[in-house]
C-alpha cells in the first residue's frame, strides 16, 4: 500500500526541521590507558597515545588523575582531589593556565573543584571558561571555587555553561583560573557535557501536520 499525501509531508517537514542534539559526556572513565587509581599520567599517556576524546582535542598540560592519588603517600597526606563520578578526573598539571579544549561541540557544563597537596589548603579559588571563534573570544563565563573542607579536597560543584548554546562559530574553550598563592592554581574538574548540534524544535506548522496526518489515517480506516 502506497503512503498517503499527509503522511510524505509529514515527514518531509519532520526532515526539514533539522537534526536534534546528541549529548557527548567525557567523564575520562573510558580512556584507553589509564594509570592506578592511586596514580596520575599526562592525558595522552591515559589516552593510548591521542589527546582527542570525546570529539575534543584536549590540552597536553591536563594530567588524568585517579581518586586514591595522594601528593604525600608517606604520612599519608589527604587525597588530591575527588571525581564527580567513577574513579577518574582532570586537573591543570602544575596549576597551568589558559588550558585549550579544541572542539566546536558546545560545552554545557562541567564539575570543578579545588584540589589539596599536604593538608595547608590549595588550589585556585575561582576558574573561567571562554568560548573562542576564529575571531577570538566569544564569551566568558566564572565560577567561584569555594574552600568548605580544611586540609581536605572539595566537592565538585557544577559549572552551569549552557549560556554557550546561544553562540556560534564555536571552535574551542580556554579554561584559566584565579591563582591565590604558592601551589593555589590547581583545579580538578570532571564530567565535560557537550552538545553536538543545537535541538532543532519543529515549528507549529510541523507539528500541525501530524495532526492532519493521524486525522487522515484514522479516516481512512474507518
Amino acid at each position: 500500500m502506497r503512503p498517503s499525501f499527509p503522511v510524505l509531508t509529514m515527514f518531509a517537514a519532520l526532515a526539514a526541521a533539522g537534526p536534534v542534539a546528541a549529548g557527548v559526556l567525557a567523564d575520562f572513565e573510558g580512556l584507553a590507558t589509564l594509570p592506578p587509581v592511586d596514580g596520575a599520567t599526562g592525558f595522552e599517556f591515559a589516552n593510548g597515545g591521542s589527546l582527542d576524546y570525546a570529539g575534543v582535542r584536549w590540552d597536553d598540560r591536563i594530567q588524568v588523575v585517579g581518586d586514591a592519588y595522594r601528593v604525600d603517600t608517606a604520612t599519608p597526606g589527604p587525597l588530591f582531589g575527588l571525581p564527580h563520578s567513577g574513579s577518574f578526573f582532570i586537573n591543570n598539571h602544575n596549576g597551568a593556565d589558559g588550558i585549550l579544549l579544541e572542539t566546536t561541540q558546545v560545552l554545557t557544563g562541567a564539575w570543578f573543584a579545588r584540589n589539596e597537596y599536604y593538608g595547608f589548603g590549595g588550589g585556585a579559588d575561582q576558574v573561567s571558561i571562554t568560548a573562542l571563534g576564529a575571531g577570538g573570544d566569544l564569551l566568558t563565563l566564572s565560577l567561584d571555587l569555594p574552600e568548605l573542607l580544611a586540609g581536605l579536597p572539595e566537592q565538585p560543584g557544577f559549572f552551569d555553561t549552557s549560556a554557550f548554546l546561544a553562540l556560534s562559530g564555536i571552535t574551542g574553550y580556554r579554561i584559566d583560573r584565579r591563582e591565590t598563592g604558592p601551589f593555589s592554581a590547581d583545579w580538578v574538574a570532571d564530567d565535560f557535557t557537550f552538545e553536538a548540534a543545537v535541538t532543532a524544535i519543529p515549528a507549529p506548522s510541523v507539528l500541525a501536520l501530524f495532526g492532519l496526518g493521524g486525522l487522515g489515517l484514522c479516516r481512512r480506516r474507518r
